[in-house]
């Protein structure tokens, strides 16, 4: 894992990359096309380009806007060194954001910067977030979409996990959605019931 440092200095580094994203992507583009058989390679040149590196952009920068969620909520309660995985995602066994407290973690999170829980996402945010549920500290699962959040909330509630799912945006304002964990919104389901 690497240091975040600075939630500025950490989107400036989004930023170059996404940057140097679009620089090979107008090379690319700059290329000339004049027969079908060169017009289907520069597309799918383009098409390789925008998918290898669009998923990392997003990833990096939904950790980024979790960390800042972090910290404004005060979800410690004390100030954390902040680690993260920028180029990971997928299968590995460690967290995209660790908070720590000295050497103590605090916090731990996943992103997932996909819209639609459908076929191999949701294998990959069950297999996601069994690996938080087994973590240190405080776990949250950080979502875009609220059919994502839906999904994982799901997930949580039946496998009773104590994991906070939060719905964020990828603005670097972040809107201020109320945290709600699996377990509040069981029992929110369960005092109804009554």
């Amino acid at each position: 894992m690497l240091e975040l440092g600075s939630f500025d200095d950490a989107r400036r580094r989004v930023l170059a990359e996404a940057q140097k994203t679009l620089a090979g992507l107008n090379q690319l583009m700059s290329e000339p096309a004049e027969s079908i058989d060169d017009t289907v390679e520069l597309l799918t040149g383009i098409r390789r380009q925008v998918q290898e590196h669009l998923n990392h952009i997003q990833h990096q920068q939904m950790i980024v806007c979790a960390a800042e969620w972090l910290v404004r909520h005060s979800v410690a309660g004390v100030p954390l060194r902040w680690l993260w995985n920028p180029r990971q995602s997928g299968e590995r066994s460690g967290p995209d954001l660790v908070g720590l407290e000295g050497e103590v973690v605090r916090v731990c999170a996943e992103v997932n910067a996909v819209d639609e829980p459908i076929g191999v996402v949701d294998s990959q945010m069950r297999r996601g977030l069994t690996r938080l549920a087994a973590m240190e500290g405080r776990r949250f699962y950080f979502v875009r979409s609220v059919s994502m959040k839906r999904r994982a909330v799901t997930k949580v509630v039946k496998d009773g996990w104590d994991i906070a799912v939060v719905q964020i945006a990828l603005q670097p304002e972040p809107r201020l959605l109320p945290r709600v964990s699996a377990f509040s919104l069981a029992g929110a389901s369960l005092a109804s019931n009554r």
